[in-house]
């Protein structure tokens, strides 16, 4: 061999080497990619697209919806204002969901939509958890119902139930006549600090209906601490109290 032919055999070794390692990158860049829960592809034990398996994103067919159990609403000064609630329970046993859109609808006694209000909540793990709005001004308008949905554009995932370990130590209610007040005690009975816990008060007549809600939030409990709490109305209630359940939720961490 000529060291003309040595020379254009080394010019072409060469150019095909390059073209072979380019291809080799393109592969591996472009068809062996590793598998992850946001490459749209059902892989690495997904039982769905990007959700299941080892993702912390359910499918759909791995939950159940929330059950909204009651709603209702408090009148908490003469002038027309009031507040809602919507009481729900999530049978999924360690799943969970953030900014789920809701809205509620105040009606009158003829069917008349009086007020809308749209929100987002979080739903718990395997908890009962309220839905709280305040301050909803109808003016001279008598509501009649409430309606209360959830919107299905959300996404479920994987999340730690903290609420189990948030108990109530105590609840009073006290000047039911003059500016009532209920007042509570929470405690961590967990291994770790739980920040930003909210709370619900609903209060319950000797029927067992719900007269009066109202909302606090706690910057956080240290492990085996306990933090207490107040709740108040500006007016009085149409009826005596005769229970107190407290409904706390941990917000994100």
């Amino acid at each position: 061999m000529s060291w003309a032919q040595q020379r254009k055999a080394t010019y072409t070794l060469s150019f095909v080497t390059i073209i072979v390692i380019i291809l080799i990158i393109i592969f591996f860049t472009f068809f062996n990619k590793k598998a992850t829960c946001s490459d749209s592809v059902q892989n690495q034990g997904e039982t769905g697209i990007d959700c299941g398996g080892p993702c912390s994103m359910l499918c759909r067919a791995d939950y159940t919806s929330p059950t909204v159990l009651w709603v209702r609403w408090a009148k908490i000064l003469k002038s027309g204002t009031y507040n809602l609630l919507a009481y729900a329970e999530n049978p999924n046993i360690g799943v969970g969901a953030s900014n789920v859109p809701y809205t509620f609808k105040i009606y009158d006694k003829d069917n008349i939509l009086l007020y809308t209000k749209t929100g987002s909540a979080s739903i718990p793990a395997n908890n009962n958890f309220v839905v709280f709005e305040s301050g909803i001004d109808v003016h001279d308008k008598v509501p009649a119902r409430v309606d209360f949905q959830f919107s299905n554009q959300y996404a479920w995932q994987k999340v730690a139930n903290l609420e189990q370990y948030i108990t109530v130590a105590s609840k009073t209610v006290s000047n039911e006549s003059t500016s009532p007040k209920v007042f509570a005690t929470l405690k961590n009975s967990s291994l770790n600090q739980i920040n930003n816990i909210q709370s619900v008060a609903i209060l319950y007549d000797q029927d067992g209906n719900a007269i009066a809600f109202s909302k606090t939030l706690t910057d956080g409990i240290a492990s085996g601490s306990t933090a207490d709490i107040v709740f108040t109305w500006p007016e009085i209630f149409s009826n005596q109290v005769q229970k107190i359940d407290i409904v706390s939720q941990v917000l994100a961490q």
